[in-house]
Parts: C-alpha cells; structure tokens; sequence
C-alpha cells in the first residue's frame, strides 16, 4: 500500500536536514523531534543504511575481525541503532550501549536491540565521558559534528579498544573520514578496508576519495510497499554509497590484501576501467572484455562484489 503522508512528511524533513549543504561545518541540531520521527527514520533510512553496515562487516569478516559475543559495544550517536543490530547480527555482544544527545532516540535503540536479541542485554547511555568500549561504532556521524565534536569523538576513538565508522560515500565526508584515520595511524592497526598501513594515498589529489558502493537486498526491488516508498520520495535504490574504517589495538588475524577497488568503474563497450588503491598508491587499472570476459561482465552487472583487480 501508498506510504502514509505522516511518513513521507518525516523522512523528507529529515533528509532535507542531513543534505543541507548550507550548514558548513557547524554541527547539526538534534532533529528527532519524538519517537514516531525515529521509527520513521528505521523504517527508510535507517534500512538503507544498514545495508551499507552489512557490505561493511562482511568485509570485516573477511578481514579476520573477531567476535564480540562477550564484550561491550558502544553505539555512538546512534539514532534508531541501526549500526548496533547490524553488528550484534554480524559478530554478537554481551552488552550494548546506547549513546545520542536525544534520549528518545537512545531509548528507541536501546529496545530495537533488546527486542531482536533477547539474550543482548542494552541500555541507553546519556554520557561517554569515562566509558571505554571494546568495539565503538560510529555510524553516519561525522557529517554532523564540527570542529569541537569531532574532537570529542577522537577522544573516545582512544578510549576504545576497536572502531568501525561507516560514513556516506561523499568526496568531503570519506576524504574526512581518511584524514582522521591517518592521525590516529599511530595506536591502531587498519583492519579494513586499506590493503596499507601508512598515510592514505586518496587524499594525495583533491579529487580522489575512498568509497565503496554497497548492494541492495532483493526486497529493494520487488517489495511493493519498499518500491512505492523510495519511488514516492525520490530515493534511488540501487545507489548505496558509503565509506568506512575499521581499526583494532592489536592486528587482525587475516592477511592484509594487495589492493581495494575504490568506487564504480568506468565501464566501457569493450574496456572497463577500475581504480584501485595499492601500499605504493592509487592506480586505474584496465579490464579488457576479450582477455577478462568472466571479471568484465563481473564489474559490469555486480560490480560491488569485486574488491581486487590483479594485474
């Protein structure tokens, strides 16, 4: 059935507020007005989001991340908790904590996560001066924070003993995102998605940026009420763009790849062309259909699942 008029009226006053390219670097004002905003926000974008977290940690698992079913993960400006459920999904928790400057939305999550893992225990948290989590996640934040924030974010960031940011995949927010990776280089090890330890070569060029482009579930597409909903309020749902960090205290057990394929490639009739990050920096390189017809079409119908172009 149609999206209710209430819905659509909340989603677009909140996208409105989180595309605003006028606000400059000052932070975003709390903008849940109450609980129905948050459930709205679950509903729409805080699902498409989610995707972006699962495309996240199955490469973290790949990665060699490690469980968390007997730590304490903290959900920094957590929203509906979209961020914690993913991960718990993913990797489990003992305990999860609850953090945004609404306590409405801090409530909200909380009871989404007890409610889908009723053996999780989770709690809202008001403060994070003190708290020092065994996995932090941070999800759609940086955007919102000015200069003072995001201090405030690195602070808990060396409070922590593992981090996953999953940000959008915009030139300025993942160029953000690789810049404060770079300053905290020395107390983690970059568990993913970098094939490199040392300063992020995306930021050697203005133009470059290190982003991804998750896939949509089936459902994006053949559930009537998802399709009426995105369609109604403008959202492309084949589009998933996002960026991400993953660190550790101590080393992850996999091997570090050679390389990560950075955004979409540039698909051609007979040649595609791929950027790809490398320890000695970013470099594009060539896919011929002929000599590679397997990867072409690869890269041309799902090329969210080709992380490495060897050769």
């Amino acid at each position: 059935m149609p999206p209710s008029r209430d819905l659509l009226a909340r989603i677009t006053r909140l996208r409105e507020l989180f595309l605003d390219e006028d606000r400059g670097a000052r932070a975003l004002a709390d903008y849940w007005r109450n609980e129905a905003d948050v459930a709205a926000y679950d509903a729409v974008l805080g699902a498409r989001i989610g995707w972006k977290w699962n495309a996240a940690l199955a490469e973290c698992r790949d990665r060699g991340w490690p469980r968390a079913d007997d730590q304490v993960v903290l959900d920094f400006g957590c929203g509906s908790g979209i961020a914690a459920r993913r991960f718990v999904h993913w990797f489990g928790a003992r305990e999860v904590l609850c953090h945004d400057r609404s306590r409405v939305a801090a409530t909200f999550a909380a009871q989404a996560v007890r409610a889908q893992f009723a053996g999780t225990k989770a709690r809202a948290l008001p403060r994070v001066d003190d708290v020092r989590p065994d996995v932090l996640l941070v999800s759609h934040v940086l955007g919102e924070l000015d200069a003072a924030g995001e201090v405030e974010l690195e602070g808990l960031i060396e409070r922590s003993r593992r981090v996953l940011l999953v940000e959008p995949g915009s030139r300025t927010i993942s160029r953000r995102l690789s810049t404060l990776r770079d300053r905290l280089l020395g107390g983690f090890h970059v568990a993913a998605p970098c094939p490199d330890a040392t300063t992020c070569p995306a930021l050697a060029t203005p133009n470059d940026w290190c982003h991804f482009f998750a896939a949509p579930p089936n459902e994006a597409f053949t559930d009537s009420d998802w399709v009426l909903t995105t369609r109604a309020l403008g959202i492309d749902s084949r589009s998933l763009p996002y960026s991400f960090l993953a660190l550790s205290r101590a080393p992850v057990a996999a091997a570090v790849p050679t390389q990560r394929v950075l955004g979409r490639p540039d698909q051609g009739q007979h040649v595609t062309k791929v950027l790809v990050c490398e320890p000695a920096g970013l470099r594009t390189a060539t896919v011929h259909k002929r000599s590679h017809p397997e990867l072409w079409r690869t890269l041309k119908k799902h090329p969210e699942t080709v992380r490495a172009i060897e050769g």
